[in-house]
């Protein structure tokens, strides 16, 4: 998903829609700059995009069926909360799906597929080294959509989209360093098979792979929850005294 920031909005003429909204959102979601359970105030929202209320409730709205937010009754919509017992399972999903999507794979996959999967790794370990989290979910996320494509199947590829987009909020909701250097060398390995027209070891090193990132996710909320400086502005004077 391309990431905006309501930051890059400051000087556009054009005022910003609910795409615009729900992604800067989503956005900070990924770079850990929005907190699970961190209140979600449309009002506030309102205020720091200038759109009307309607625009921010159409973007929490699509939010709240990607599971990155909860709107109860009657309640102000809040950052969803990191829940282990969801994420295990996206994982045991992920394991049925994505060990099945290896196997499709045809033997001998297209060179310069693998090519590019491989380049997608490289960029991985970048962002590792750059300490880029949201990058890592990104390209992680494109890795194994990508091997979806190659199946050719696209009820397979709509799954692995659909999950992959629930882990990685999965992930970004958690504190634990969830892609290490152990994840992009197990990510090489199961390449390696591939090149090598094994399915079935491909399939068992998907598997291991997976469950490494489930293993590494640690479900603790990270501190920030204020909205003002997750998009990067301050709260007015009177609302700092009110608080005080």
């Amino acid at each position: 998903m391309v990431g905006f920031d309501a930051r890059t909005q400051q000087g556009a003429a054009l005022r910003p829609t609910s795409h615009f909204v729900y992604e800067s959102i989503y956005t900070a979601i990924l770079e850990k700059r929005l907190a699970p359970a961190a209140k979600l105030s449309k009002e506030t929202l309102g205020q720091i995009f200038r759109v009307s209320n309607g625009t921010i409730q159409r973007a929490l709205t699509r939010l709240a069926e990607d599971g990155a937010v909860v709107m109860p009754p009657k309640e102000v919509a809040s950052v969803a909360r990191p829940d282990e017992r969801q994420a295990r399972q996206v994982l045991d999903a992920r394991l049925l799906v994505e060990s099945e999507v290896v196997r499709q794979l045809p033997a001998g996959v297209d060179p310069a597929a693998l090519a590019e999967l491989r380049a997608l790794v490289d960029e991985e370990q970048a962002c590792l080294a750059a300490r880029d989290s949201a990058g890592l979910i990104r390209l992680a996320g494109r890795f194994h959509l990508r091997l979806a494509e190659l199946t050719e199947n696209p009820l397979l590829q709509g799954f692995v989209r659909g999950l992959v987009a629930r882990a990685s909020l999965d992930i970004a909701l958690n504190k634990g360093a969830v892609y290490t250097a152990e994840a992009c060398a197990a990510q090489r390995a199961l390449l390696d098979a591939l090149e090598d027209g094994d399915s079935a070891a491909a399939a068992a090193l998907m598997d291991a792979y997976l469950r490494g990132l489930f293993a590494r996710m640690r479900f603790l909320p990270p501190p920030t929850t204020d909205l003002r400086e997750a998009f990067g502005m301050k709260a007015p004077r009177g609302e700092k005294r009110r608080r005080a």
